[in-house]
């Protein structure tokens, strides 16, 4: 994992890291696994930790919404960042939005570089995770 002290984004020593990946690596929302009890609980896992980046999600479900949404991942300051801005941006949302991740908006809001890009595919991939079990639950 990238140092967080060394406030460089990718290998361009003149970049710093975005105030919002400073803030959501430094102090990461929702890490861990689901706190609540919950009607369903889903969980989207991607990534390999061999190639550097792993997320996995937990979903709670209450009235077909994310009631809550917590995360556990390994990766770069950028790949945690998305993380917890998604899991503030995801809950009380309907479960069916989950795959409708917009990755150019995410990259934007946390200033990724566009070298990073594969990480946000990891965490779509988590999450679509989550919606397949979702869809999987109600038609199964």
């Amino acid at each position: 994992m990238n140092d967080p002290g060394s406030n460089r984004a990718g290998g361009d020593e003149s970049e710093p890291y975005s105030s919002v990946v400073e803030e959501h690596f430094t102090n990461p929302r929702q890490v861990g696994t689901l706190t609540g009890q919950f009607e369903t609980e889903l969980t989207g896992e991607a990534g390999q930790l061999e190639h550097g980046t792993r997320v996995v999600f937990h979903v709670g479900v209450i009235d077909e919404r994310v009631g809550e949404i917590a995360f556990q991942a390994f990766g770069c300051p950028h790949t945690i960042a998305a993380c917890s801005v998604l899991a503030g941006l995801l809950a009380g949302r309907p479960v069916d939005s989950l795959d409708e991740l917009s990755l150019a908006e995410l990259a934007a809001l946390i200033g990724l570089p566009v070298e990073k890009t594969g990480r946000l595919l990891v965490i779509e991939d988590a999450l679509r995770k989550c919606r397949v079990a979702w869809d999987n639950r109600r038609l199964g």
